[in-house]
C-alpha cells in the first residue's frame, strides 16, 4: 500500500513576481514616508524675507549763529581810464612829442599823433583870406549907409591875420546894419572858417591824462584814412577787476565795500573797493558783475587776481556742507525716525560749506548725503556728537 506525502502549495512563476514587486514596492513607500517625517521635524522655519530694512542716517542739532562770510571769486585787471587812438581826418603819420611805441610813457596833454596838416592850412588861409576880402569889400558901404558901424570893421580888418586863428566878428547895433552884413555872406563865411579851425585840431592828438602807449598799430610815414584805429593808451595808475557774483548774493555786497586781492601765487596783496554792480544777469554764466577799483604797486593790465569781498553778517543761519543741498532749495532734517524734505533759503555758498537760513535752532540736520532719499523715508538716527 503505498504512502501519500503532503505536497507544498506551488504558484505559477509570472503571479509569484508580482506578489515580490508589490511587497518591495510597499516596504520602499513606507521607508521613504518615514525619513521624509524626520527631515521635516529637523528642518527650522524659514526667515521671513519681508522684513524692512532702516538706513542709518547721520544728524546733528542745528546751532544758528551769526557769521561774517567773504565772496570769493577772480578776474583779469584792466585800466581804468583806457581810450583807443582813432584818426577823425586823412594824412602822412608824422612823430609826436615822443616815439609812438608800446611802452612809452607821455604826460597829459603831450601830442602822441601828428598828421601832415599842410595841404588843409594852405586851404584853410585862403577862406580866411577870401572873408578878409569879402569884408574889406564892404568898408565903402559901411562909411557912408552904416557911419557909426565902419570904425569896428575897419578895425577888424587892421587886425585880421590869416595865420591866426579868427577873432569873434563885430556885434551889430541894429537890424538894418545885421541885415546888411548877412546879406554879403560875412556871418556864413566865418562859420565855415571856424568849423575849419576845430577840423584843424584832429591833425594833432594830445594825450588826455598821463599815462603809456599800450599798443601800436601804425608807424611813422604811414597813411592815415579816417576812423583808422592808430593805437591804444592806458593810465597804469588804477586799475578795475571785473568779478562775478552769484545774483543770490547781491544782496549780501554794496558799492564801497573793501575786497582783498592777491595774485596766483599768494605772494602779494592789495585792498580794492567796490566802485559799482552790474545787476544784470549773464545769460551765460548766470552770474552779475561786481567792478573793484585798485591801485597799488606792481599791478598791471592783464594780470589774473583772487578777490575776497567782505559781505554784511549774517545773523540767524546754519552752516551746512553744500553737497547736503537739493536743488539749492531744500533739505532733508530728521523728525521722529523719519526723512523730511524741508525749503531753505541760501544766503551763500562757499567752496564746501553753505550758509542758510529758515531752521529752527536744535533741528536735526542730515550730515552726510543719503542714497535714494525721499521725503518720509523711515531712518535710524545717529548722532554725529556721540
Amino acid at each position: 500500500m503505498s504512502e501519500n506525502h503532503p505536497q507544498s502549495r506551488q504558484y505559477p512563476p509570472r503571479l509569484r513576481q508580482r506578489i515580490i514587486t508589490f511587497i518591495l514596492g510597499v516596504l520602499i513607500l513606507f521607508g521613504a514616508l518615514k525619513f521624509s517625517g524626520k527631515l521635516s521635524s529637523s528642518k527650522e522655519a524659514p526667515k521671513s524675507k519681508n522684513k524692512t530694512r532702516v538706513t542709518n542716517v547721520i544728524y546733528a542739532p542745528a546751532e544758528l549763529k551769526t557769521s561774517s562770510v567773504a565772496i570769493s571769486s577772480n578776474g583779469t585787471l584792466t585800466a581804468k581810464n583806457k581810450i583807443d587812438i582813432v584818426s577823425r581826418t586823412q594824412g602822412v603819420f608824422l612823430s609826436g612829442d615822443r616815439a609812438f611805441r608800446s611802452g612809452v610813457y607821455f604826460n597829459e596833454g603831450d601830442v602822441l599823433v601828428s598828421i601832415d596838416n599842410a595841404e588843409f592850412l594852405a586851404n584853410l588861409r585862403a577862406s580866411r583870406a577870401q572873408l578878409m576880402q569879402s569884408i574889406t569889400a564892404i568898408l565903402g558901404d559901411l562909411k557912408f549907409d552904416y557911419p557909426e558901424a565902419f570904425d569896428k570893421w575897419n578895425n577888424y580888418v587892421q587886425t585880421f591875420d590869416v595865420n591866426q586863428t579868427l577873432k569873434e566878428l563885430p556885434t551889430t547895433n541894429s537890424d538894418r546894419e545885421k541885415a546888411f552884413i548877412n546879406a554879403k555872406t560875412i556871418v556864413t563865411q566865418y562859420y565855415n572858417i571856424k568849423a575849419q579851425e576845430v577840423q584843424g585840431s584832429y591833425y594833432q592828438i594830445r594825450a588826455p591824462f598821463s599815462g603809456i602807449l599800450r599798443e601800436n598799430l601804425v608807424d611813422k610815414g604811414a597813411m592815415i584814412n579816417p576812423g583808422q584805429t592808430l593805437g591804444t593808451f592806458i593810465s597804469p595808475s588804477t586799475y578795475e577787476l571785473e568779478v562775478k557774483i552769484n545774483p543770490s548774493e547781491l544782496k549780501l555786497i554794496s558799492v564801497g565795500k573793501s575786497v582783498a586781492l592777491s595774485n596766483s601765487e599768494k605772494t602779494q596783496t592789495w585792498t580794492g573797493t567796490i566802485s559799482r554792480i552790474n545787476k544784470v544777469i549773464d545769460p551765460q554764466s548766470q552770474s552779475a558783475i561786481a567792478i573793484v577799483e585798485v591801485r597799488g604797486k606792481d599791478l598791471r593790465e592783464g594780470m589774473f587776481l583772487q578777490a575776497d569781498i567782505s559781505t554784511t553778517d549774517l545773523k540767524d543761519v546754519a552752516e551746512i556742507e553744500r553737497n547736503l543741498l537739493v536743488d539749492d532749495r531744500y533739505i532733508f532734517v530728521v523728525s521722529d525716525s523719519t526723512l523730511q524734505k524741508k525749503e531753505i533759503q541760501v544766503l551763500h555758498i562757499g567752496d564746501k560749506t553753505a550758509f542758510i537760513s529758515g531752521v529752527d535752532q536744535g533741528t536735526w540736520l542730515v550730515q552726510k548725503p543719503v542714497s535714494g532719499a525721499f521725503d518720509g523715508m523711515k531712518v535710524n538716527p545717529i548722532n554725529l556728537g556721540e
